[in-house]
């Protein structure tokens, strides 16, 4: 009977501690399952979080892109629009797609996405101001899939903002300018220039140069020396080194020296590469054509550098240079084909687009003019179409452009938040107190 009791006593103790086990595997698969859970949904929400940043970031630097070029805010907004669909399209973007309905997006917002705008960065204040440059763009309260998140009643929704508007100045820096100079005013928009109108970037022989005797316009860049540097340099090839490729404007190293010499052989046949013609130690491989090598009738200048009067000038160059298709048009009325021969606007393989456009240097030319060798003071790059070819005569050599627009240069933005005048980039900032961005 003893040993009996004792048996009974040890199986009862058994199932008690059975019972202990259940409810700690309970407890453990529970905190196991809220682990797997916050794992999956975590890792999902994370990833198209960033997903989302990225498609706001791009639409937000789209918006102020265009805004700067002088679209209006629905223009700029549509075009946002347009670049998230584009985006949106994507097969990795699949879901945020179905979370974004943009089918019914109008040129200002949906119901998840709005755009705002402001004078200044920081802080940023929503005003209906059309001279506010920072555009601000948000999308909210996007609901993803769920895995497990419903059961613990975990909110799985994403938001994104970015702001995007024209950084301080920035260091103007180029690695492949043109060893040519056009004279301009320090202080005026587009350095006193207008836009599509002619410019003489290089004299020929027997003119009066705005720059000193024995100085037809060229200078000289970096290290750059010699007629092989200058063919090269007009054709098109990087020719400054990186140390030297920077200009700061109103800083004592923002001058280029000139070089003197007409240089007529390299200038004429490193330019004419761009129109389709190689001569001497150029070739079409290295130097490719522009995809348009049309000309117009041949532009003439005065002994005084000047081109010939409005009138005429007007006559045969309206309509240069087309910004939709970058290239100028033979078939307009008044104008003369110059060289037939190279009159052909068909796509080669030994083509490149907008080669015809070129980087020039825009200087002070109100300097000592006694002689050619001087130091010219450094205003900008502005980007100039090559009108026509330059002939291989010392007094024919000249080079006319059209003026185009003020070229963005490569550097790094100025750490000064005092607007300066200068080069800038369109770039992200961070939204203030914003925790979604």
């Amino acid at each position: 009977m003893f040993i009996n009791c004792c048996v009974l006593h040890q199986t009862k103790g058994k199932r008690h501690q059975g019972g202990n086990v259940l409810v700690l595997f309970v407890i453990s698969l529970f905190a196991l399952i809220t682990l797997a859970s916050l794992a999956l949904d975590g890792g999902h929400l994370l990833l198209n979080k960033g997903r989302l940043q990225n498609l706001v970031d791009a639409a937000a630097l789209h918006a102020a892109k265009e805004l700067d070029l002088g679209a209006t805010r629905a223009e700029a907004e549509s075009a946002a629009i347009n670049l998230l669909q584009v985006n949106l399209a994507h097969t990795d973007q699949q879901e945020l797609s179905r979370a974004i309905d943009l089918a019914e997006a109008d040129d200002t917002s949906t119901a998840v996405l709005s755009f705002e705008y402001s004078i200044d960065a920081d802080p940023f204040l929503a005003v209906s101001d059309l001279d506010a440059q920072f555009v601000k763009v948000s999308l909210t309260q996007l609901s993803l899939d769920s895995f497990l998140a419903n059961v613990f009643n975990f909110n799985k929704q994403v938001s994104a903002t970015a702001l995007a508007g024209p950084s301080t100045a920035i260091d103007n820096c180029f690695t492949n300018l043109v060893p040519m100079t056009v004279c301009g005013t320090k202080d005026l928009p587009n350095w006193g220039l207008q836009l599509n109108e002619l410019y003489v970037m290089k004299i020929g022989s027997n003119t009066d140069s705005p720059i000193g005797p024995g100085n037809f316009q060229l200078i000289r860049l970096g290290s750059n020396s010699g007629a092989a540097d200058i063919r090269t340099a007009m054709a098109g090839e990087e020719n400054i080194d990186e140390d030297d490729a920077c200009f700061v404007e109103g800083e004592g190293n923002a001058s280029v020296p000139t070089e003197p010499g007409n240089s007529v052989g390299p200038v004429a046949q490193g330019l004419n590469t761009r129109l389709g013609m190689w001569n001497g130690p150029v070739n079409s491989t290295d130097h490719p054509r522009d995809k348009n090598i049309c000309q117009g009738q041949k532009i003439e200048i005065n002994e005084d550098g000047t081109l010939e009067d409005d009138a005429d000038k007007k006559a045969y160059t309206a309509f240069l240079y087309d910004t939709d298709i970058g290239a100028l048009s033979c078939t307009n009325p008044g104008v003369v084909p110059f060289n037939l021969a190279v009159n052909d606007i068909t796509t080669s393989s030994l083509a490149s687009p907008n080669r015809r456009i070129m980087n020039v240097v825009i200087s002070d030319c109100g300097i000592d003019k006694s002689n050619g060798a001087n130091n010219l003071d450094y205003l900008g790059a502005g980007c100039f179409f090559l009108t026509q070819a330059v002939e291989h005569k010392g007094q024919e050599s000249y080079v006319i452009g059209e003026f185009l627009f003020d070229c963005p240069g490569g550097g790094d933005a100025s750490l000064d938040p005092v607007d300066t005048p200068g080069p800038y980039k369109i770039v992200l900032y961070h939204v203030p107190n914003s925790t979604d961005s």
